[in-house]
Formats: structure tokens, sequence, C-alpha cells
């Protein structure tokens, strides 16, 4: 096994990944990470995410491509950089990193367009461009979902039931994307009826490893997840991953990858979102401390190889704390026992004076876990590491870790989806 502390990483990220960052830390010479800045009035905040972690073998650098000629891996675990990806590996360099395959996630028509050709199970879609086509389709269409491609942070998805509950907040974005009203790509799918598990593991050139993670999200609630084999995994999930596998092996996308599968009563499931990237702020976290050897698996994983990764505990759970505060106000963050910082794993922060400060800009601060050989062991390893952690309107909330032990347990008694 080759010695990773002679070895540097460069990671262009947005912000969101530096726990990455830091586990490789753990295990290489130097991780170099970036955070793009540039703006023509730049403030000093984003040139500040993850400065002051020196001691834990992270450096903040303000310039990228000053760096790329003198490291040995650049890792990029966040999309919108395919063209970059693409350009480094054209040019010879090792990267790892999701590069044109992360289209099927930000183009959403086009990532149902290779769900089709593959042979998958697709739900009815539509693209409609503008919101006055928009709201002439709903009016007449109920129940649905309503997304758009790219451009996330303009508005998330949302449900649609009927026209009338729809209208306020159709009107309200009407008002508030002038003029580019008529541009926006919306996708308005059928909802499926059924329950929601996903796959969270890494592809490789279209290959999965043979151990990875399997479980339950609900967005904003909580997680709970499972280690086990890919053969052992529900036969819905492995067969997203498996007709997809082509499409990654041409791509040659090397990431981490997650997905969100509604499966029916019937057990068939349907891709509701795939993600070529980190999947955060939840799942990221729990993968970082459940294996033992993540840091190699990735290094090797950037020349195409696919070695075992080695879990240390059977079941991991945790849930995402938010602050409003924190959306534009710096906010600081006190731990109350720093053995629980492992298990801690914050967005957007920098470090000074080991006291922790979430940089302005985004209300998701931090992910806490838990691990455990037993799932109530990891949920209850969670709950008590959040009372160890506390800041300005941080919501402390746990409650979305026993709906999701509802879901797990109809999964398995009307599902077949055994956890």
């Amino acid at each position: 096994m080759i010695d990773l502390f002679k070895k540097t990483i460069l990671i262009y990220d947005y912000g969101l990944c530096i726990s990455i960052a830091q586990k490789l830390g753990e295990k290489f010479n130097k991780v170099y990470y970036y955070v793009p800045w540039a703006d023509a009035f730049p403030k000093s905040d984003k040139a500040l995410i993850g400065d002051g972690l020196q001691d834990e073998n992270v450096y903040r650098i303000t310039n990228f491509w000053d760096y790329v000629d003198n490291v040995d891996l650049i890792c990029f675990f966040d999309t919108y950089n395919y063209d970059i990806v693409e350009y480094l590996r054209e040019h010879n360099y090792r990267v790892f990193g999701a590069g044109l395959g992360e289209m099927l996630e930000n183009d959403r028509w086009y990532g149902r367009t290779i769900q089709n050709e593959v042979g998958l199970p697709t739900q009815q879609t539509v693209k409609i461009i503008g919101i006055e086509n928009l709201k002439k389709f709903l009016k007449s269409n109920n129940n649905k979902y309503i997304k758009i491609s790219r451009f996330r942070g303009d508005i998330e998805t949302f449900y649609h039931e009927d026209y009338e509950s729809s209208k306020l907040f159709l009107d309200y974005l009407t008002a508030t994307v002038e003029p580019k009203q008529d541009k926006i790509e919306f996708i308005v799918e059928e909802v499926i009826e059924g329950i929601e598990p996903g796959y969270d593991g890494f592809v490789v050139d279209g290959k999965y490893p043979d151990i990875a993670m399997w479980g339950y999200e609900m967005k904003g609630t909580g997680y709970v997840s499972k280690v086990d084999k890919y053969a052992n995994f529900p036969e819905p999930i492995r067969l997203v991953n498996d007709k997809l596998s082509e499409v990654f092996e041409r791509l040659k996308t090397k990431s981490m990858f997650s997905t969100e599968i509604r499966v029916n009563k019937e057990g068939i499931g349907y891709l509701i979102d795939p993600t070529v990237r980190s999947a955060m702020p939840v799942p990221t976290a729990v993968e970082l401390e459940i294996y033992d050897n993540l840091p190699e698996f990735i290094w090797e994983a950037s020349d195409g190889n696919v070695i075992d990764l080695q879990p240390i505990a059977k079941y991991g759970a945790g849930v995402s704390l938010n602050s409003d505060w924190a959306s534009e106000h710096w906010l600081e963050i006190h731990i109350k026992d720093e053995e629980v910082l492992p298990y801690i794993k914050f967005r957007r922060f920098m470090k000074q004076n080991n006291k922790y400060y979430i940089v302005p800009g985004f209300s998701s601060v931090c992910s806490v876990i838990g691990l455990g050989d037993k799932i109530s062991d990891a949920v209850e390893m969670v709950k008590e590491n959040v009372k160890k952690i506390s800041g300005f309107e941080l919501d402390h909330s746990t409650s979305g870790l026993d709906n999701i032990m509802e879901l797990i347990e109809k999964g398995e008694t009307e599902y077949n989806l055994k956890f």
C-alpha cells in the first residue's frame, strides 16, 4: 500500500465539503483547499472558508491554478466544475471528480433521457419553458413535482397538489425572477407513491465497491444507513446502479455517488434524483467516519482502481443542524466535549484560536452523526452528540430520526426491503 503521507492533495470546493479535506488531512501530507472567492467587488468571507486548519494538514489557498502542478491528486467533491475536471484529465492530471457525469444530476431532462435509454423505469416527465407556460400546464394537471435544472439556488423542488394551492407561490416566483421568467426550464414529474431508499457510496468508471451504504434520508430531518455487501442491497437500488454503470464508464466518472429511489408496492424502483458528488450534508458525514480507509480508497479510485472499504460499524445515523442566523451573520459554535468533534462535520467554517466560526451565507451549519453495530446505538449516539454542541438559534431537533425508524419498519413489512 502506498504511503499517503508522502502525497499532497488539492481540493476545489464551494465551501460545503471542507470536512472531507479534514479527513484526508489525517493521512495525506498536505491538503490544499480552494473555494472561489473572486467577484467584481469581492468580500473576504469566502476566502476565509477553511482557514485556520493547518494543524490538521489543511491549508487554505486563494489561487487554484498556482498549485495544480505541485500536487499528486486533485479532487472535486461537488459539481458545477465539469469543464475543469475534463481539462485536467485531458492533460494527464490525476483527478477524482464527476466530470461530465455531473450532468446526470444537474441537467434533469438529460438525466431522465439517459434513465429511459438504459432501460430503467422512468416516471412521466414533461419539460416546460417559462413560468406562464408552467401555470397553464398546472391548471389542468394535479399531483406533480416541479424541479429546475442547474440553478438549484433559484428554487427548491416543490410539490404541486392543485393550482389553487400552488398559485400563491407561482405568483411570488413570477415577481421574483423578472425578467428571466420566460427562460426558466422546468421539469414536471408525476408523483410515484411509495417509499424512498437510496445508495450512498462511490462509482469508479462504472464500477462500484463491494462494500457500501444504503439507507433512508428525510431532507432536513435525519438519515439512517446500513453498511453491507453490495450483493445484498435491495434489488431496486442495485438495478439503478447497474443500468447506469455503462454511462459512468463512458464518462470516466470517479466520484462519490448517491441515489434517491422511489419504490412502489410492486417493487419497481424509480430514480428520483441522482447525486453525482458528495451527498451532503449527512450521508457524506457518516461515510467519513464509518470507513477506516476512505483516504486510501479515494487515492486508488482516482487511478481507476476499486479497493475494499473497511467499515468500523454496521449502521450510521445523523441529523443536520441549521441556524437561520448563519444565513446572514457570523456564528460561533461551542463544543462542550472535544471528544465529539469527529462526529460533527461543519460546513462553510473557519477556525481561529481553537474556536469554530460559521461563515455567513448558508443556514445549514453542520451534521452530527453516530455509529453503531445496532441501529438503536447509532441513533442514540446522534442524540447524545447533539447535546454537546451549541450556537445562536441552532436547531437541535433529532425527532426526524424516529420518523426514519418508522420508515425502515415500513420498508421491511410493506415493501420487503430488509434493512
